[in-house]
């Protein structure tokens, strides 16, 4: 009986410590239904502890943030150890935070791994150092992703991808003729055109749509799609919107795209060469067109 008094003594103790604490902690099970958290984290979601449990975040959050959360999830749950992540997030009251947060895989029930999860508000070291990740992250020109974070996306979901299946589809795309408006009307225009270009095609796309300059006018979308059918959609949208649309000074241009969905074995190499190769038939065939495989 002393002994059991001890342990609920400690538990109770340690209850407080770390309903103490300002960082959000939360922990789930193998399906992402949360089992607890602290009182910080509570006061964040602003719904009491009774309402929390057995709940997943698509219950809690807006359906983008609960994307989010569940990506890193299922990626820390992938590779199997401890992942560091940082994430915007808006409080109830409207305060949109930047916070860092640290994910372990934890065993609950004896042989069931969940997630543990700690975050904490970092909002003024974020703003001090965005402007460093965006020279290293972002292109300089257009200001849209680089090539650089291209691969680093790439991996995340190849690593998803492996574990559970989830799939996404590549859009390379490139611009029709490109060398000829800057032999026709200088490298500042061709410039200006690159940087109206990836705005247009930002304000077309979703929040889960990534889009990456990888060259001098070419550029990729990897495309959280349910289905392969969802991305030829997006990718035949994005067309008919540049072809319709004048970029600057009456200059219209067109786009070629090459899509294809991943499929099991893939790598960054297998896939990337596979759209190539889609885009060049695109580029054959008369430009401004899709092309993608009939068969994934």
């Amino acid at each position: 009986m002393e002994y059991m008094d001890y342990l609920r003594n400690n538990n109770l103790l340690l209850s407080s410590v770390i309903n103490l604490i300002d960082d959000l902690i939360f922990y789930k099970d193998k399906n992402f239904k949360y089992l607890g958290c602290n009182k910080a984290f509570l006061n964040f979601i602003n719904i009491s502890a009774e309402d929390l449990i057995g709940k997943d975040d698509f219950e809690l959050f807006d359906h983008d943030l609960a994307s989010s959360f569940r990506y890193n999830d299922k990626l820390m749950l992938a590779e199997g150890k401890v992942r560091t992540n940082e994430e915007w997030v808006t409080y109830p009251d409207g305060d949109k935070v930047y916070l860092l947060t640290k994910k372990i895989p934890f065993v609950y029930d004896g042989s069931n791994t969940g997630i543990l999860g700690i975050s904490r508000d970092i909002t003024s070291l974020e703003k001090v150092t965005q402007q460093l990740k965006a020279q290293t992250l972002h292109d300089e020109l257009t200001n849209i992703k680089n090539r650089k974070a291209y691969n680093l996306k790439i991996k995340s979901f190849l690593a998803i991808f492996e574990r559970y299946q989830t799939p996404f589809s590549i859009i390379s795309i490139d611009i029709d003729d490109f060398k000829k408006i800057n032999d026709n009307h200088g490298h500042d225009i061709g410039d200006k055109v690159l940087r109206k270009f990836s705005a247009l095609i930002e304000s077309h796309i979703r929040k889960t749509d990534h889009f990456f300059r990888v060259g001098g006018e070419e550029f990729v979308i990897l495309s959280e799609s349910k289905s392969k059918l969802d991305a030829i959609k997006l990718a035949e949208k994005l067309r008919h919107t540049v072809a319709c649309n004048a970029l600057l000074h009456d200059i219209n241009i067109t786009i070629s795209l090459g899509l294809c969905e991943v499929r099991k074995g893939d790598c960054a190499n297998s896939i990337a060469k596979r759209v190539d190769t889609l885009l060049y038939q695109a580029k054959s065939s008369g430009k401004n067109l899709v092309t993608h495989s009939s068969v994934e």
